[in-house]
């Protein structure tokens, strides 16, 4: 469980960093009908803080190609702490983009914690269900069961999060519910906007000025661990049952650049965690 609670987290982080394509197509969209604003190229690297510690770090690429979109994040235990727990993974989203929505095709992720490997998929249907595949194969009877309905037009974390800003950046507020399905549970992530404020963020960060600030919740739908010992991510303490809320910290690190996502703090039952925007540049050839 603790894997898939690193996961979530850094699913928050994949937002708009397009990666300039080969042809260069993604500078000139053709599609019509898509609002999502184009950016320039860049290359992004978050850095994730458990209890103080510094004890991820992941590097994130977006890139898209008239109208169809590709995301990827990798992730590792950092210096000390690999050496203790070496782990290294993948996340791997592709789908299109219909006018302000992110509709995902494929998604995968590949974990590989000292020796072990596991890998997931998921499968996007046109009828909006969501089918998995899992590699070893999990014990379906850990959880509670998801229905069709449940499934139908969820979004894999990735794509939830591409949605997320999407939202920002088209609407120009935090305001909207995403449902999420991982191949195990389903649930949502619900954003509020709070207002804007100052951040010096230098010390671990690589931003300083105005930003604005949102909440974003998840929500627990179905796919509950029956043995509650499994399911950390969904309690406050070791006895208090809710997710905490993210706060989240939006801001453009330039000016031709949307609000990407400069900081985020939570509570957990490991401490308090927080994940900063510790470099960017722009994406080059070569």
């Amino acid at each position: 469980m603790y894997a898939r609670f690193i996961l979530l987290l850094l699913a928050l982080l994949v937002v708009d960093f397009p990666v300039e394509a080969k042809d260069n197509v993604a500078h000139h969209r053709t599609a019509p009908e898509q609002l999502i604003p184009v950016v320039p190229p860049i290359v992004a690297t978050y850095d994730l803080y458990v209890g103080g510690m510094h004890f991820i770090t992941a590097d994130i690429h977006f890139q898209e190609q008239v109208g169809k979109y590709v995301a990827r994040v990798v992730v590792h235990t950092q210096g000390f702490w690999y050496k203790l727990f070496p782990w290294d993974a993948e996340l791997l989203t592709n789908g299109i983009i219909r006018k302000d929505s992110f509709v995902p095709t494929e998604y995968s992720t590949h974990d590989i914690w000292g020796k072990k490997v596991k890998t997931a998929k998921l499968h996007f249907k046109r009828n909006g269900d969501v089918t998995s595949e899992f590699d070893p194969p999990q014990n379906d009877a850990d959880h509670q069961q998801i229905t069709f309905e449940q499934r139908r037009g969820s979004l894999d974390p990735i794509t939830a999060l591409l949605q997320l800003l999407a939202h920002v950046m088209v609407s120009k507020n935090c305001d909207v519910t995403v449902p999420v399905f991982d191949g195990k549970i389903r649930f949502d992530i619900t954003g509020i906007d709070v207002g804007y404020e100052d951040v010096d963020d230098e010390e671990y960060g690589a931003f300083k000025g105005t930003a604005r600030t949102c909440d974003a919740s998840f929500n627990l739908v179905a796919g509950e661990w029956k043995e509650k010992v499994k399911s950390r991510f969904w309690y406050k303490s070791d006895t208090e049952r809710g997710r905490e809320p993210f706060h989240i910290w939006l801001a453009q690190p330039r000016p031709d650049l949307p609000e990407l996502p400069i900081k985020l703090e939570s509570g957990s039952v490991w401490g308090l965690v927080m994940i900063h925007l510790s470099n960017w540049k722009p994406e080059t050839n070569g």
